[in-house]
């Protein structure tokens, strides 16, 4: 570079230098005088100083100039002063510095427009990114929130810079496994995950249905993880609510059971895939104390049982009505909420809120129950909340009773979508209490043709006993009673014979025996046929059990069986014909002592129900087969070798002439029970 410099300036002089060899050598400049040789010097010096000003003016300032504009573009500046005006005077560097700012201008506009477009999409991106319906939050790698939306921000109730800094599990009661192993697997491998339908519940009592997608990116090289959550609490709902319904209405058409449908019902409207209430109370009308009582509740007694239910169902389908073998499920949490709403009842002819939606058929949505005039003191205390909300159960113009549910413990708002929700579970509710009230009346009723069927049945074998025992009567009695008249006889005469005649007597006493069992027999026939009618008085049953025990004492001795006697001492007395109880309680007796080894022991004993007065004689035998209890009363049955097999029969015809009720029942220990039941006199 230094060698062209040279080369250029040593170029600028050769024209000079020639001019000096020619005037030299035509005389007219002479070297070797001394005033020629100081002009020719001070020519020198002069060319040497006007070559240096036109080199610095037409190349050193211009090409200067031109390099600090390329280096401003270097540095991304485009726009130049007008300070460059030296240059204008040379025509080729004048261009190029012209050219040179009109680029400048053109590039500087270029940048400009670009930047306002960058600056566009900056604003554009932060509001999407900030005023998103999706709720996203980005972690840093120890976890920590370091950015979130304002739609999760104002969702899940934190202000400003608030959540920054705390970690997933401060935000939410409970991160699901699925979460958690997600966001560790996109750490270690780094590949995006989503994850479908997760159950969320935040600690500021936000619940929500989310899809997920995590995601892991880098920034200045530290590695950051977003987490968008899409928000599909209402699509979910709404497509999980149709799936409930149907199935309560399945289980309407083939359940019987009212209990497990009404609980079904509750469990919908409680479920957070559901409704997503935190309590449901069901009343139903009572005609007998003429007021709305307690029937059904479903929900938790504090906010950690309410965590922990919410927790226990995290990713679980809800199937409402179980299997068909199960029962009404017993909640352990909420013990306490539901006996407080079975023990409760509001009287139909006060004025309480709920028995006047039970009255107007229409839902009352109770924003702000201290202030509400609706509000009567008794429910407002009973409760507890400020916000609920009550349905009416109705059908066929008639009113059942109400439901009330409630946010009592995450204070969520209840939306006028929850309350048409609400009444049509209240519909499916009150379908299904209709429905079971109407198979009720038709099994009372078949029930009722049953028991019409089952007296016929008994009145035919009545009537066939009856004709049995008149034929017996007809072609038996008469010539028994002459079998048995020779046969006394017999024994007269054979007392006065000589002797040798003993075995006559013998062989006529097994006559005289036989006739007269046979005679009893047919006594019982007849007894059973054409039983005597009742003579009602008012009779205490202990005296009917003592006058047979009595009766029996001896017996109990002979066979050395022990009779432990327990009677209650404050019986009422009891419209019944006394000899015709003691016939049942002798019956029951000796049966109960034909069973009993020697050594047994059978107990007798009274008492009171609520409804009834009772004997029951227990033994401690060998106790009675399945096979052999389904017949035992019926007419002519018998298990004994001996017997025509009519005691239990008249046992049984005697207490249902009473209007009560006999109970066999086996013993654990050994042994049965007979239990002779009569309705409590009022």
């Amino acid at each position: 570079m230094k060698i062209k410099k040279a080369l250029l300036h040593l170029s600028i002089y050769i024209p000079d230098i020639v001019l000096f060899a020619v005037l030299i050598k035509h005389g007219v400049f002479d070297f070797s005088r001394s005033d020629h040789r100081f002009l020719g010097i001070v020519f020198f010096l002069v060319k040497i100083l006007i070559h240096n000003l036109v080199y610095l003016l037409c190349f050193v300032r211009p090409f200067t100039v031109i390099k600090d504009v390329l280096m401003q573009f270097q540095r991304g500046r485009y726009s130049m002063a007008d300070n460059f005006h030296v240059m204008k005077s040379s025509v080729c560097f004048g261009e190029i510095l012209e050219l040179l700012r009109s680029t400048g201008r053109y590039l500087d506009n270029l940048i400009g427009s670009q930047n306002d477009e960058i600056e566009k999409f900056r604003e554009l991106y932060n509001n999407v990114i900030l005023a998103s319906n999706s709720y996203f939050v980005v972690l840093n790698s120890r976890d920590e929130i370091i950015f979130s939306n304002k739609s999760f921000s104002a969702n899940f109730r934190y202000i400003d810079d608030e959540i920054l800094g705390l970690k997933l599990e401060d935000v939410f009661y409970i991160i699901p496994g699925r979460l958690s192993d997600a966001i560790e697997n996109v750490k270690k491998r780094g590949e995006s995950a989503v994850l479908r339908k997760i159950k969320l519940i935040s600690k500021r009592k936000i619940s929500l249905i989310a899809d997920i997608k995590i995601s892991r990116v880098t920034i200045q090289g530290e590695k950051q993880y977003i987490v968008v959550l899409d928000d599909i609490t209402s699509q979910w709902r709404k497509d999980y609510q149709i799936s409930l319904i149907s199935q309560i209405s399945e289980s309407i058409q083939r359940d019987d059971e009212v209990e497990r449908i009404l609980h079904a019902i509750l469990t919908a409207v409680t479920s957070g895939s559901g409704l997503g209430f935190n309590r449901a109370m069901l009343f139903l009308y009572n005609d007998q104390k003429k007021a709305l009582t307690g029937k059904m509740a479903v929900g938790p007694d504090s906010m950690e049982e309410a965590v922990q239910i919410w927790g226990a169902v995290q990713n679980e389908e809800l199937n409402l009505m179980g299997s068909d073998n199960e029962s009404v499920p017993s909640a352990s949490a909420g013990n306490a909420f539901y006996k407080q709403v079975i023990t409760s009842s509001f009287p139909i002819n006060s004025d309480s809120l709920l028995v006047n939606v039970f009255n107007g058929r229409s839902p009352v949505h109770i924003y702000d129950a201290s202030a509400d005039p609706r509000v009567d003191p008794e429910t407002r205390e009973f409760t507890d909340v400020s916000e609920f909300v009550v349905v009416p159960l109705c059908s066929a113009n008639k009113s059942l009773g109400v439901i009330v549910a409630d946010n009592k413990f995450n204070g969520a708002p209840i939306y006028e979508d929850h309350v048409e929700l609400l009444s049509i579970f209240a519909s499916q509710a009150s379908l299904s209490i209709d429905s079971y009230n109407s198979l009720s009346l038709v099994k009372e009723r078949m029930e009722h043709i049953q028991a019409k069927q089952e007296a016929i049945i008994e009145s035919e074998k009545m009537a066939a006993v009856g004709r049995i025992a008149a034929h017996i009567a007809h072609e038996i009695r008469n010539p028994l009673v002459t079998v048995g008249g020779y046969a006394r006889r017999i024994l007269q005469t054979v007392k006065k014979a000589p002797k040798g005649t003993e075995d006559i007597g013998k062989a006529a006493s097994i006559i005289l025996h036989e006739s007269e069992r046979l005679e009893k027999i047919l006594s019982n026939v007849m007894d059973f046929s054409r039983p005597s009618p009742l003579i009602r008085e008012y009779n205490n049953l202990n005296d009917v059990v003592k006058d047979t025990y009595y009766l029996l004492k001896n017996v109990f001795q002979e066979r050395k069986i022990t009779p432990v006697l327990e009677l209650e001492q404050k019986l009422p007395l009891v419209k019944s014909d006394f000899n015709q109880l003691k016939q049942v309680v002798l019956n029951l007796l000796q049966n109960a002592m034909d069973a009993t080894p020697t050594g047994g022991k059978i107990t007798l004993k009274t008492g009171l129900t609520e409804t009834h007065i009772f004997i029951r004689i227990r033994d401690t035998g060998s106790g009675i087969s399945d096979e052999v209890m389904d017949k035992i009363f019926d007419p002519f049955f018998t298990s004994k070798i001996t017997g025509v097999g009519l005691g239990l029969a008249v046992v049984k015809k005697i207490v249902n002439d009473h209007n009560g009720e006999i109970v066999i029942t086996n013993n654990p220990e050994g042994g049965c029970q007979f239990s002779i039941e009569l309705l409590r006199p009022s």
